[in-house]
């Protein structure tokens, strides 16, 4: 009786074949992670620079025009002269103006949710981020003339730029899941996350500098050019698949697939994932979390500046230490939940969101019940408090990876949505509650991040599992190839001795690919009999 034949993918043949320039110390995916790292961080970092920059951008006695003033009204001056140079021009937005472009960005990254992850699954991680880096640069670069251009301009500007917010947890989760063994995916994710945190501690305090010493638009301009150096590095050392890098070893490809099973392209199982609970525990503590995560990135600088009293260039620096810290206990979070043995996974995960999500809770009600007068002790405990947040990588960002594994970025991508939503309607309420900037103003929007932190932990923690979800198996081969070329030994025209000597060893077959490859059935698949 005549044997099944056994299939093989393509890339069993390219691994066979492929030549390693040099190994980087079996090393080389954790270059690959700090580079994709670097490239969400810088496109974050362009899109928050407006922050600080608009600081100033507002500040009308920072206008050479201001200090000339004799009887004349603030409101019959021209802040916007087109014979001032672009960094002395001041533009004095409106609350609703302020909001809207705040949102614009957002609504940018809803709108391209869908667009952009159908790119990164036809075109692949490398090709999408490259599109990506192109749209951040030419739209972080024209920001400043839009702004003294004409008002809708430079909303459709930022409505662009948002664009380029609508897949970096489908990218975490694709180079996480491509890149990383099984042992180390918390870490993966944990630093991959950090990108929010690292491009905040990186544009508060340089934007900051820049706007105060050079001008608001050179903000823009440094991004801008930074941006095209870490992008032209993706271009060059980035790979989809580690098996094609030239610096991947034949023992760290092997670290990298050591335990996963082999999975072959197939349309996500969409049904199955919305209808797994722990899918909605992960999608409710994602709510809550950006809610929060948009006061450090977004308001942070403001809330020093207008109840803190403190200078644009010394909030700026502030800012970024609570996010210092938080991407310091995200990587603690990650290692330490990929090194305790000890506890199951559902715990270790339960502990570490209930550590920043309660954490964080508590701290910012005990910050707005402390009086206004013990400002400095309100103000550390604000900090203290967004520090907590980062032990959420060993929570429901870790939970996503182990419950879905190879669909992880299907699942980020419904958070890359959630994240979008929670950060537009973050740009209306908190503006919203604080028109005059005071304390007792933002204590309501405490309470609402309490509020909101302590419902989604507990909904996560009754949701969560600790192991991969059933629709992650891998399906029967023989029903995700088609039309398989079938190596017979006529057609390679072998004797049966030598089929039979050698049916053990099937995935040796690179003295054949030259007549492989020639052939235009050999696409996708061999399968030898």
């Amino acid at each position: 009786m005549d044997k099944e034949p056994i299939v093989v993918e393509m890339k069993d043949a390219e691994i066979q074949c492929r030549s390693t320039i040099t190994s980087c110390f079996n090393r080389t995916r954790f270059v690959v992670l700090l580079q994709g790292l670097c490239f969400l961080a810088i496109i974050m970092s362009s899109i928050v620079c407006w922050n600080p920059a608009m600081i100033v951008l507002v500040d009308v006695t920072s206008s050479p025009l201001y200090s000339s003033l004799r009887n004349q009204s603030v409101e019959n001056i021209n802040f916007n002269d087109p014979s001032l140079s672009i960094s002395d021009r001041r533009i004095p937005y409106s609350t609703v103006q302020k909001s809207t472009l705040f949102a614009a960005v957002y609504v940018g990254a809803f709108s391209g949710v869908v667009p952009m992850n159908f790119l990164l699954q036809k075109l692949g991680t490398y090709k999408t981020m490259i599109g990506v880096g192109l749209i951040s640069i030419i739209t972080t670069a024209l920001t400043p003339f839009a702004a003294v251009t004409d008002f809708y301009f430079l909303v459709a500007v930022r409505f662009v730029q948002g664009t380029t917010f609508s897949n970096p947890f489908p990218i975490i989760g694709s180079i996480a899941n491509t890149w990383s063994s099984l042992k180390e995916s918390g870490f993966f994710v944990s630093v991959l996350t950090g990108f929010i945190q690292l491009s905040a501690i990186f544009t508060m305090p340089v934007s900051g500098v820049i706007a105060s010493n050079a001008g608001w638009d050179f903000v823009f301009y440094v991004h801008a050019g930074i941006c095209g150096i870490v992008l032209a590095l993706w271009a060059y050392n980035f790979s989809d698949e580690p098996y094609r890098h030239p610096f991947v070893s034949d023992e760290e490809f092997h670290k990298i697939t050591t335990g996963k099973d082999p999975v072959s392209k197939y349309s996500p199982p969409y049904k199955q994932i919305f209808k797994t609970p722990v899918i909605w525990g992960i999608y409710a503590a994602t709510a809550a979390n950006f809610l929060v995560s948009q006061f450090a990135i977004t308001f942070m600088p403001i809330y020093l500046v207008y109840v803190a009293g403190m200078q644009l260039s010394v909030a700026s620096m502030t800012s970024a230490v609570p996010l210092i810290f938080q991407f310091f206990f995200k990587c603690i979070a990650g290692t330490l939940s990929d090194r305790i043995q000890c506890v199951s996974n559902i715990c270790k995960m339960r502990i570490f969101n209930t550590v920043a999500f309660c954490g964080c809770a508590i701290l910012l009600t005990i910050s707005a019940i402390v009086p206004s007068s013990n400002q400095i002790l309100s103000t550390s405990i604000v900090i203290a408090a967004i520090s907590l947040m980062g032990f959420n990588a060993g929570g429901f960002t870790k939970c996503t990876v182990i419950v879905a594994r190879q669909f992880s970025p299907t699942v980020m991508a419904v958070m890359q949505i959630i994240m979008c939503l929670s950060l537009f309607c973050g740009s209306f309420t908190v503006p919203g509650l604080t028109p005059n900037g005071t304390k007792e103003q933002y204590n309501i929007v405490f309470f609402i991040y309490a509020a909101c932190l302590f419902l989604g932990n507990i909904v996560f923690c009754f949701l969560t599992k600790g192991e991969a979800a059933e629709w992650t198996k891998p399906v029967e081969e023989n029903k995700t190839f088609k039309n398989p070329l079938v190596l017979t030994p006529e057609y390679l025209g072998l004797s049966e001795n030598f089929k039979v000597s050698h049916e053990h060893n099937i995935r040796n077959i690179s003295g054949c690919l030259d007549k492989i490859e020639d052939s235009n059935l050999c696409k996708n698949q061999i399968a030898y009999p």
